[in-house]
């Protein structure tokens, strides 16, 4: 990439024309910041940034063949962020404080962060490590192929349907944490699947609904599906926590987002297109919801809360991102915790902080929380595969 292919990339991000993955080359939460906001950095520190941040643009392109694009941009992207943001965040803290108070880093052995890794449970309770089978087709079931491919996807094809030996079968498929998967639907629904977290459905969908149960966190994109007679079958997701957080999702053909986990304080829905209906089941209320809005379910109260959201944010983690956008810092450390299968545990005063940020999830855990640390707010130490959060 030449200086003119980078001045035109710049441009485009201007003018806010860049794909996703050009996008997620020169997006940071604090360049976006920055772009809002005066910042004590001066003129001279910026352009020393983004020239660290194009040169190693431009070092990596150079290197990369056009056959392995795709697969460098996901790993440049986010060595790019990270760059920018410990560049940004390291100066502007050294400019506060001594430096024989700088922060220390983190020096204990580097956790690495998770991967494609899930479990698939049969109709017949037989049980597939998704992270040890080979490529190709792993299972037959009444009909059906159940192939993983390279890419880390689960794809199920009808080779010979017969309906009346796929009824009431049901497939389970669960990451454990530090894991995450991508599984294509029988009915060509797409849905990538978050750490620590569990998906049942039907191995063939049948012509009046389509009903799948979640648990934990997983983006949707819903295959539009019509019966015999032509009308639109609907989609349905089901994530019963109890405690007035049982919650149904009812879409007809739309992209989503949903945060359902157990040790969550509520369970997010977040709709990038089309449209949804939430339900409250624990308490019979319900909501549409239009793209770019989110609504919360919390134990603590039967209505449904909806707000304005930027909804790409809320599924970044499937692009390998984190992202905090004004959060806690226990919902963050329970992210950490799920995808690098770390326990945490808090010591001296509760840290009444929120965070905002953009770090990626293909560093090891050590830098992602160097980086939160040089806020100044927090402080870590890690022992074997514990975290330990200080004031």
């Amino acid at each position: 990439m030449n200086k003119a292919e980078v001045e035109k990339l710049l441009q485009k991000y201007s003018d806010g024309l860049c794909t996703e993955q050009e996008k997620a080359l020169v997006e940071s939460w604090h360049l976006a910041e920055l772009s809002t906001k005066d910042s004590d950095l001066n003129h001279a520190d910026l352009i020393d940034a983004k020239n660290q941040i194009w040169n190693a643009i431009e070092e990596q392109t150079e290197l990369k063949t056009r056959t392995r694009y795709a697969l460098w941009l996901k790993v440049a992207s986010a060595a790019v962020v990270l760059l920018f943001v410990g560049f940004v965040i390291k100066n502007q803290i050294q400019k506060q404080i001594p430096a024989d108070e700088n922060l220390s880093k983190i020096t204990s052995k580097a956790i690495k962060p998770g991967g494609n890794k899930a479990t698939l449970t049969l109709a017949d309770g037989s049980k597939i490590s998704l992270t040890d089978a080979s490529n190709g087709i792993i299972a037959k079931q009444a009909g059906i192929n159940i192939t993983k491919t390279e890419n880390g996807e689960l794809i199920y094809t009808v080779a010979a349907l017969s309906t009346s030996k796929t009824q009431n079968l049901f497939n389970i498929i669960e990451t454990p944490r530090g894991g995450q998967y991508q599984v294509n639907l029988p009915d060509g629904t797409r849905v990538w699947l978050n750490a620590e977290s569990s998906l049942k459905y039907p191995a063939v969908f049948n012509q009046s609904s389509r009903v799948v149960e979640l648990k934990g966190e997983a983006y949707f994109e819903v295959a539009k599906l019509l019966s015999k007679a032509g009308n639109r079958v609907p989609f349905k997701v089901k994530s019963n926590l109890g405690a007035n957080r049982n919650q149904e999702v009812e879409v007809l053909g739309t992209h989503f987002n949903i945060n359902a986990y157990s040790d969550e304080p509520s369970s997010k829905t977040t709709l990038l297109e089309g449209s949804v209906r939430v339900a409250n089941t624990s308490a019979s209320t319900s909501n549409l919801l239009r793209p770019g809005q989110q609504s919360i379910i919390s134990a603590s109260s039967p209505s449904i809360i909806i707000k304005d959201v930027d909804a790409e944010e809320a599924v970044t983690w499937k692009d390998g991102f984190f992202s905090f956008n004004d959060e806690n810092l226990e919902t963050i450390m329970n992210k950490i915790s799920r995808w690098y299968n770390v326990d945490i545990e808090y010591r001296g005063a509760k840290i009444n902080k929120l965070f905002g940020g953009r770090i990626s999830r293909f560093n090891s855990v050590n830098e992602v929380l160097e980086t939160l640390q040089t806020t100044g707010d927090v402080h870590f130490k890690i022992e074997e595969r514990r975290i330990l959060v200080m004031p």
